[in-house]
């Protein structure tokens, strides 16, 4: 079998490209015309070296979620449209501009084209649609309801975007200071203080504690820093591999909501993606074990993740969501209250609603406090390093100064 990258015509004239796979040129046209299409030309390029290459390099770009969520939305247009799912993805293949989401929808257009569900088709490509996206549209087909079900999907996207960005908005600026004290540091410790440390080293004086230190970061730059960038790399790197654990995962995770400050809006933003996605498929139709299930994978905590997992082993047992989100000691008594109301009266969705936008207001709160608390963080520790580098530099010479006064 060789893959042919072909081009040929739909019912309505258009233009449509893409890959097949196929033994022969021949039969590829062959395919071509009983998917429907006018076949216009198919080139082999399976067993083309820079096919390969494109292929291979198309893995490690990004879907950004705004292709996504405009995807989505026009995908959603499709369905209401009544237009053939097929015929659909092919013309909302020919405006995407994400090579690698473009790739994909072509192949979900030929593999429905062969008989998959819309869902399964989907799932053939996880790193441009996500469980929780096959999951929602699988439930939309089954419910026949995929148009509402796209518009929920979307509204998701936009929620996990807009969160991600409230977030990274927060963080770049001390980031952005953080590294550029790093930066002043380093090249202080190898501009400046080599001009001192003989003078300082061959002065027959006690030195203070803050040059000393000084002077043994100046001694690891000048003769260990192979050494030292060697023995980091290595540490960066076995943290790398414990974190890709699930020991690791989980540990470091338990560790973040302990910090002060961070923890809070993690344990938030958590418990926001919880409600949200809880909501979303719960009203699409996707059945409760299989609902948190797919959760469980969403909230971005593994720590909070397995208390979910336990909630769903609970629930399997015969008892409802309110008693094991108790039992779980992890969840706000907000959480648990409003989730217990929604289970008596029936209306557990509005009440998932409300938390989802109750700790989507929070989330947005403590980033913004966070950040208020995180610049005088930051002034406190650039005065400390200022004080400490003048200390460490100016000490000395007034120890030398009193020594060579106490000698005149």
């Amino acid at each position: 079998m060789a893959t042919f990258a072909y081009k040929a015509r739909d019912e309505r004239g258009l233009l449509v490209q893409g890959n097949i796979e196929a033994a022969t040129q021949r039969e590829a046209m062959m395919q071509l015309d009983s998917m429907g299409y006018i076949p216009v030309s198919a080139k082999e390029t399976g067993r083309s070296g820079s096919s390969s290459v494109d292929d291979f390099m198309l893995r490690f770009q990004r879907v950004k979620f705004d292709d996504l969520i405009f995807f989505t939305r026009q995908l959603r247009t499709v369905v209401r449209s009544a237009i053939p799912i097929v015929t659909g993805l092919r013309a909302l293949a020919e405006q995407t501009t994400n090579p690698r989401l473009q790739k994909a929808v072509v192949a979900v257009s030929q593999d429905i084209d062969k008989g998959l569900s819309f869902s399964d088709a989907l799932s053939k490509h996880k790193g441009v649609f996500s469980e929780i996206y096959v999951a929602m549209v699988r439930s939309g087909e089954t419910s026949g309801n995929l148009e509402e079900t796209l518009d929920r999907l979307s509204d998701l996207l936009e929620f996990q975007m807009k969160t991600r960005e409230t977030i990274k908005s927060a963080m770049r600026y001390p980031v952005f200071v953080v590294i550029t004290l790093i930066s002043a540091f380093i090249v202080l410790v190898n501009v400046v203080v080599p001009k001192f440390a003989p003078l300082f080293k061959s002065a027959k004086i006690a030195l203070p504690l803050p040059t000393q230190i000084l002077l043994i970061i100046n001694d690891i730059f000048q003769n260990y820093l192979g050494i030292s960038l060697a023995i980091l790399a290595a540490l960066v790197v076995a943290f790398i591999l414990y974190k890709r654990t699930e020991a690791g995962k989980y540990a470091i995770d338990v560790l973040k909501l302990k910090i002060p400050l961070i923890g809070d809006v993690i344990l938030k933003t958590c418990m926001s993606r919880f409600a949200f996605t809880l909501e979303n498929l719960v009203s699409s139709g996707v059945p409760i074990l299989r609902t948190l299930d797919i959760v469980s994978r969403t909230v971005g905590n593994e720590f909070i993740a397995k208390k979910v997992l336990d909630i769903s082993e609970n629930i399997e047992k015969g008892h409802g969501i309110a008693r094991p989100l108790k039992e779980a000691k992890i969840f706000p008594a907000l959480v648990i209250h409003l989730i217990s109301t929604g289970e008596e009266t029936g209306a557990l969705e509005d009440m998932l609603r409300e938390i989802s936008t109750h700790y989507d207001r929070e989330v947005t709160y403590t980033v913004n406090r966070l950040s208020a608390y995180i610049e005088p963080i930051l002034t406190v520790g650039l005065a400390g390093m200022v004080l400490f580098l003048a200390l460490a530099i100016f000490m000395p010479w007034w120890n030398i100064m009193s020594a060579m006064r106490g000698a005149g």
